[in-house]
């Protein structure tokens, strides 16, 4: 029997005042384990990443330590404000305030953004019913929490301990990932037996003039074979040399305009139809494996992609994917040095290729693909895998634009970026190999090109891809496919544009074709068909300001600066572009301020610019972008 003494009713002592904060910020750090195995399941049985059962532990695991981490400081912060405001109350009281504060700061690290993402879109019934659901957990939390608490307040053993418990449900959420396989969006309909297997192969940077099919001095057999056994265009021209831009016109067949994809960083709308979304409702199984920071999902090219693997650290695959990996990554970048971090921004094309060969391994030979490989080796710094570079490129990029090059540093970068030339093109050959090997060419269309070139020096540009000039325009293109109407080697002579690309994937496929673009297929021209010519309608940049132009089909090209200074070039007579003829052709001008104005009057349609965070991720990769939009 209980004596008098209310001391004799305390089986433990009552908690220390100034351990509260702490026990609060524990017990909510336990709550928020569990929010992150639930998250952790989510995103790796959901995610667009390829992932195998270890990467999806691992995935897990690190969302559960994670989200415990951010639950720990905001329930520190809770429980400090609670404990040091109105000292006066009981003790069960603060708890249930302190825990609740810490558990809305938690919340809202989370619920916050949803919401101002689900309002931006116009979704106001989501973000209403989000809104009302997170306000009534809240309310829940907050009057649960002093029952919970009151017993261990006043003394009394509590009748259960959660903390321990909660740890170890979140522990077997990380089993439970590892179990569950990655649930995939199949097709909308099945596609007939034996359709097409579709492979489109993008090489960033990669000038024309290093492929041994076009003349080039660099050894590119895997490259040549496609061309020598397919097509090979001779005038493939991108209508803005930046990687984002220019893959977003190639999978909607629309000018950067038209995409409003017109710098690096920015978004392509979900309203606008891709390749992949069109192969994908038509029963293709389709894949994304890339290599840089400049195309990962953020991009919207993933868009119709079931699978879109852009998480290159191996160590931390998928953390990104996270609310809090995602804010860490950018934080690091926005106020680190991102150079310490390259390994999170870009990976080597061998393992790329490994994975999308992997990913093939899992798709049943029966159902057709859609696969997309992005290298991305010969871009700048310029690091052939193996070799020690002569000159650190890295080193110098880092430094202010304008870096005066010295003649052996520019000889010797020149045969740095060839070696990475041909490092890609052997794991072109790999990856070649791989769908031989797994039967994807029996029924297939292979289709190589590059998003843009690069200058090498050539008017005063050296090692990057500013400018409207033909060094970093022209890309090479070779198409193959294992039944073709044309004969090996078949040489497309005409101008075609990188939006070409669109409809030439679908029309391997036997697909609808697109049909909000005029791209046009090259099975077409293969085939004989008269295409009525289009001029092209360019923009560039220089480091610091943007460059207009326009490619007529006859090979003439106009260009305009942003402070007026006008050039022109007959490119058949003159395709160095070293003889400048506004001077004397001024009809040949009035055309190509005509073709400007219009480019401009499309600019003023679009809006937007790259955060400060990921303008800090894509300055890593190379890419220094104008202050400004157009």
């Amino acid at each position: 029997m209980i004596g008098d003494d209310p001391q004799e009713r305390l089986e433990i002592a009552p908690v220390p005042p100034g351990q509260v904060p702490w026990r609060i910020a524990t017990q909510v750090a336990a709550t928020a384990a569990i929010f992150g195995g639930v998250e952790g399941v989510a995103v790796a049985t959901r995610s667009q990443l390829w992932l195998s059962a270890g990467e999806r532990t691992q995935l897990t695991l690190g969302a559960v330590f994670i989200d415990a981490g951010v639950g720990l400081a905001a329930g520190l912060v809770g429980g400090l404000i609670a404990w040091a405001a109105r000292p006066w109350e009981p003790t069960w009281v603060r708890h249930r305030r302190g825990f609740g504060v810490g558990w809305t700061l938690f919340a809202a690290f989370y619920l916050v953004p949803m919401l101002v993402e689900l309002g931006r879109r116009g979704e106001w019934r989501h973000t209403f019913g989000l809104g009302l659901v997170s306000l009534s957990v809240a309310v829940f939390g907050f009057l649960v929490s002093g029952f919970v608490y009151r017993r261990e307040a006043i003394g009394l053993t509590p009748r259960i301990g959660y903390r321990l418990p909660a740890l170890a449900f979140a522990l077997v959420l990380v089993g439970v990932s590892a179990a569950v396989p990655q649930r995939r969006r199949p097709p909308a309909f099945v596609a007939p037996p034996g359709s097409t297997n579709v492979v489109l192969i993008t090489v960033d940077t990669l000038r024309r003039d290093h492929v041994g099919v076009y003349g080039g001095a660099a050894a590119t057999p895997e490259m040549d074979r496609l061309g020598r056994e397919g097509a090979i265009v001779e005038l493939a021209v991108t209508p803005l040399p930046e990687t984002a831009p220019s893959h977003a016109a190639m999978f909607t067949g629309r000018h950067p305009t038209e995409t409003h994809v017109i710098q690096n960083g920015r978004t392509l709308a979900s309203a606008e139809l891709t390749v992949a979304e069109q192969l994908s409702l038509t029963g293709w199984r389709t894949g994304a494996f890339v290599s840089a920071f400049a195309v990962d999902s953020s991009t919207g090219l993933d868009q119709g992609f079931e699978v879109y693997d852009d998480d290159f650290a191996p160590a931390f695959r998928g953390l990104s994917e996270f609310r809090a990996g995602w804010l860490t990554l950018r934080l690091l970048m926005r106020f680190g040095d991102p150079a310490d971090w390259g390994a999170l921004l870009e990976r080597r094309g061998d393992r790329t290729v490994a994975r999308a060969l992997d990913w093939l391994d899992t798709v049943p030979p029966t159902e057709p693909v859609f696969l997309w490989v992005h290298l991305f080796d010969p871009h700048s710094p310029y690091e052939p895998p193996g070799d020690t570079p002569i000159v650190d490129h890295k080193a110098i990029l880092a430094q202010e634009p304008g870096y005066a090059y010295t003649p052996t540093e520019r000889d010797v970068l020149r045969r740095q970026y060839a070696a990475e030339v041909e490092w890609t093109d052997q794991q072109v050959g790999v990856l070649m190999a791989g769908l031989r090997a797994r039967g994807r060419l029996d029924e297939g269309a292979v289709l190589l090109l590059a998003d843009h070139g690069e200058s090498l020096g050539e008017h005063g540009i050296h090692f990057n891809h500013h400018g409207v000039y033909d060094d970093v325009l022209r890309v090479p293109m070779l198409l193959w496919q294992s039944r073709q109407a044309w004969e090996p080697g078949t040489r497309v002579t005409e101008q075609v544009h990188v939006q070409d690309v669109a409809n030439t994937l679908v029309e391997a496929a036997g697909a609808p074709k697109l049909t909000k673009t005029t791209s046009v297929a090259l099975q077409h021209r293969l085939r004989g068909s008269t295409i009525a010519p289009e001029p092209i309608l360019l923009l560039g940049r220089t480091d610091r300001s943007w460059l207009y132009g326009v490619r007529a089909p006859a090979g003439v090209k106009y260009i305009q600066a942003d402070d007026g200074t006008e050039e022109l070039y007959d490119l058949a007579a003159d395709p160095g572009e070293l003889q400048n003829l506004v001077q004397s052709q001024p009809a040949a001008v009035r055309n190509g301020r005509s073709g400007v104005e219009v480019l401009k009057k499309q600019l003023d349609r679009t809006s937007g610019a790259p955060s400060g965070s990921t303008a800090a991720m894509l300055e890593q990769l190379g890419y220094t972008e104008p202050s400004e939009a157009p």
